[in-house]
Order: structure tokens, then sequence, then C-alpha cells
């Protein structure tokens, strides 16, 4: 079960409610503009609700249902990237696309920027011939270059190759039910070749920040760290390298926070953000053992991150989701 969690926490960071783009943590944001933007309301916890309820009814083939609650959590202040375009599928596949365009131009304001899985996700086809989506995909196109402009191209062209091998492996893991023994010992070969190879660039490069390599892959780079639990030794060694990366605006705070709980559980110690999980006796998820509980939601936002209870009901339906037999 622990790595039934592990590899569920991997794919909830890369997708989203109709298995696309990057979810909120995959992708850091675009540096800030000069007049900083209006700040976010503060969505209702009926509206947060509303949002993980309208998942459900999409993961299901309700569209038309998750459409209303995707718009009672809009009103109720619930924003993000991955509930927009996810209400956009769901506005285009409920047969209204002048309303999944505003939810389509609502997630690129957010930050939407993978262009690829735009192009080729077919929940949004009802939308590609009216006037407003070349605009909208114009800038997504734009912004997803910027997440890959790097110093050293191929450098973070290996990092990408070896992310989606990472990824790969697991959605097959997934597919099997976790039971297929071929693939979990796939998954430990792919680990240890990207441990070893990311311990070699960081040897002579130091950590693999935005600049060296862009903002995808230096995710990706995060992502083989979290993946490396056979090479704690080697988990402790890049945490004061991605603290560092963060002070310098190189790196991401809600990834730091994933793999300082990474190492600190990995090592025997309480946790500090709950992003680490385990199910208790009655199989619910909850957190490993945590250091000041009661003040964990405070630490959670101040890098960013949801409310533990958000967080645990997002994963409990990716493990509802998983555990489905597969048509």
């Amino acid at each position: 079960m622990r790595r039934l969690v592990i590899l569920l926490t991997a794919l909830n960071l890369m997708g989203c409610a109709h298995g696309g783009g990057a979810s909120e943590s995959a992708a850091p944001q675009a540096a800030a503009s000069v007049t900083p933007p209006a700040p976010k309301p503060v969505a209702t916890p009926e509206a947060k609700q509303a949002s993980a309820e309208a998942y459900g009814l999409s993961r299901k083939g309700d569209d038309a249902g998750a459409l209303v609650l995707y718009r009672r959590a809009w009103e109720g202040g619930v924003r993000g990237k991955v509930m927009a375009y996810s209400a956009a599928c769901s506005a285009s596949l409920a047969k209204q696309p002048e309303e999944a365009l505003v939810w389509l131009a609502r997630a690129v304001d957010e930050g939407f920027d993978d262009a690829k899985h735009l192009d080729q996700d077919t929940d949004l086809d009802s939308i590609r011939s009216l006037p407003g989506f070349a605009p909208l995909r114009e800038r997504v196109v734009v912004a997803e270059a910027k997440q890959y402009e790097a110093a050293d191209p191929a450098l973070r062209d290996e990092l990408l190759k070896r992310a989606e091998e990472d990824q790969r492996v697991r959605r097959l893991l997934v597919a099997s039910q976790f039971k297929d023994e071929a693939v979990k010992a796939e998954m430990l070969k792919v680990d240890a070749s990207n441990t070893a190879f990311l311990k070699d660039v960081i040897a002579k490069r130091g950590w693999p920040g935005k600049a060296l390599v862009g903002a995808r892959a230096t995710f990706s780079a995060w992502l083989m760290v979290q993946h490396a639990d056979k090479d704690v030794a080697f988990q402790e060694q890049v945490l004061p390298m991605l603290e560092q990366a963060v002070a310098r605006g190189e790196g991401s705070a809600k990834e730091l926070a994933y793999l300082t709980d990474r190492v600190l559980v990995n090592t025997g110690k309480p946790q500090r953000y709950a992003t680490q999980l385990e199910p208790n006796e009655a199989g619910k998820m909850v957190p490993k053992q945590l250091e000041d509980p009661a003040n964990v939601n405070a630490r959670r936002a101040a890098v960013g991150l949801d409310s533990v209870e958000e967080y645990i009901q997002s994963m409990e339906r990716m493990k509802a989701a998983a555990s489905k037999p597969q048509p």
C-alpha cells in the first residue's frame, strides 16, 4: 500500500480530472509581471466540496452534473488551472461549447500551459472551430515555450525523456491494478537508472535549476529524486540543494515540501507537511507520523499547498479511480 500511495502521488502531480495536463503542483508558475496580479478570492468550504464532487462526477461521465458544480465552485472562490481546464472539458462534452471556451480562457489565465495536451484532447473538439479558440491556443503555446527555455537544452531534453519514462511505467502499473510483477521490476530498473544519471549530473553541475534546464525539466529532476527511495542518502544530499534553489527562485517551494517529508519519513522522523500518507485500520488515507499536527495546514499554506483535508480527498479519489477494473 505504501507504494500505491507513492505512485498515486506522483501521478496526481502530473494529471488532471480528464486525464490531461499538469496539475497545480507540476510546473512552476511564470515570473510575476510588473503589475502584481489581483489577489485570488478565498474559497469557501462549500465551494471546495463542490469542486471535489464535480471531479467525481466528471470521472463517472456525468459532465452536465459536473458543470453545475464547477460553476458553484468558481462562484465560491475556487481557482486553479486544473479545475478550470476540467470544467472546460465537462462543458464541451455537455454540449456547451461557448461556456467551454470561457472555462478554457480561465484555465489559461490561471497558468495552463500544456499545448501538446490541448492539441490532443478530444474532449475539446467541439470548441476548436470557435473564433476564440485559436488565440487561447497561441497563449498556451507561448506560455509553454517559456517553460522550456534552458541554458543546456541537451540536458533538459534528457531529463524530460527520463521523467516521461518514470511516468510511463507507473501508468502501466496503475493500469495493472498494481499486480504486474514484470512492470514492478521495470519500474525499479527505471528508478535506479534515473538515480544514477541524476547523481552524476549533480556531481558535475549541481542542482539542475530553471536557468540551466528550464522549469519543466527541473521538475523532472525533482521527480527522479522523489522516487530515489532506494538511495535515501542521495535524497538527503539533494535536500539542501533544493532549499538553496528555492531561495534563489530556481526551485519550487511545493516540491521542496514533498522532498522534505520524503526524507523525514525515510529516515524515521515525523514529517512536516503531511504529504506522505498511509491507510489506517479502516482503509482511509491519513498522514504518516506528523510533527505539530495542529499547525500543519498553516505550514502547507505557506508553501502553496491545499489543506491536508483537501489533499486526502484528492488521494482518495485517485485511489478509487485506480481500483476500478479497466475496460
